[in-house]
């Protein structure tokens, strides 16, 4: 994986913490997240918006079937990424915001724009906290994107399930998190090729295709609407339906400085199918 981040374990290794901090410049080094509450202890206060009760949210579980996945959905939506901004508070650490605008929902229900919080970003004096496993958006980008109805502490995007539309050799398809291309769906999730373009990069700027990658013309990648057709025909052979709430603040105890996170199982893809990541984002304490 390409993401920077680090893991340190606690309470014998039922917990792991996986963040990087990076300097805003080249040649900083790293340093730990108390330095960062001192860093920003002059930062301006701001009246801050409350977070979500815990009691009141279902908790979030790992996404390792379709069907985790749907019970999980509060709706699959589409919109287009037109301001990505950084916002800091003392208690809990800095966030990035990304604003889709012009959404549409394909299943449940959104409004016309939606803002998508999640855990890291910029720190007063310069650094950026990277927190591993939330995806990354590209300024003007579009995206499908499936929004928890669970509580949620790093991020209400369900389990990186966020997918840029792209254009590869005239054809549309749809790019996971980690570069791959949206091929199918079956019993396990939705599955993607091996990486055909770079990761996004911390500024949001849009990838480029990996090297040969140009002349492909992946005939298993689907577009937007090939991808959404499979997605309401697997929830019409169960009998199932997209419910619950979309909650765009995070748990009370949530905070980017400290989120605990669990690690993923250790099995093997398929060949040629790069499996997305089980779900980690879990209520701060358990394991």
């Amino acid at each position: 994986m390409d993401r920077p981040w680090t893991s340190i374990n606690r309470r014998e290794g039922r917990a792991r913490f996986a963040l990087a901090l990076l300097w805003g410049m080249a040649g900083g080094a790293g340093c730990t997240a108390s330095a960062a509450d001192e860093a920003s202890s002059e930062a301006p206060q701001r009246q801050e918006r409350p977070l979500a009760a815990e009691a009141t949210l279902r908790p979030p579980r790992r996404v390792d079937s379709l069907l985790s996945l749907f019970d999980q959905t509060a709706s699959v939506v589409e919109g287009e990424v037109t301001d990505i901004r950084s916002e800091y508070s003392p208690r809990t650490g800095p966030w990035t915001v990304v604003t889709l605008g012009n959404v549409r929902a394909h299943l449940g229900t959104a409004p016309r724009e939606v803002q998508l919080k999640q855990a890291g970003g910029l720190l007063p004096d310069g650094r950026r906290l990277v927190i591993s496993h939330v995806p990354r958006f590209v300024q003007g980008a579009r995206y499908v994107v499936f929004l928890r109805n669970t509580g949620w502490s790093l991020s209400p995007v369900l389990d990186e399930h966020a997918f840029r539309v792209e254009t590869v050799a005239g054809r549309e398809v749809l790019v996971g998190a980690e570069g791959g291309l949206v091929s199918g769906m079956d019993s396990e999730g939705v599955r993607q090729t091996a990486p055909v373009f770079e990761t996004v990069e911390l500024m949001g700027v849009r990838p480029a295709l990996r090297a040969g990658a140009e002349g492909r013309k992946a005939p298993e990648a689907l577009g937007r609407e090939a991808f959404l057709s499979l997605l309401q025909n697997h929830l019409r052979a169960r009998g199932l339906t997209v419910e619950g709430t979309f909650r765009a603040e995070p748990v009370t105890a949530a905070s980017s400085l400290s989120v605990a996170v669990a690690p993923a199982p250790a099995r093997g893809p398929a060949s040629g199918i790069v499996p997305l990541q089980p779900e980690r984002d879990v209520p701060p304490g358990q394991p």
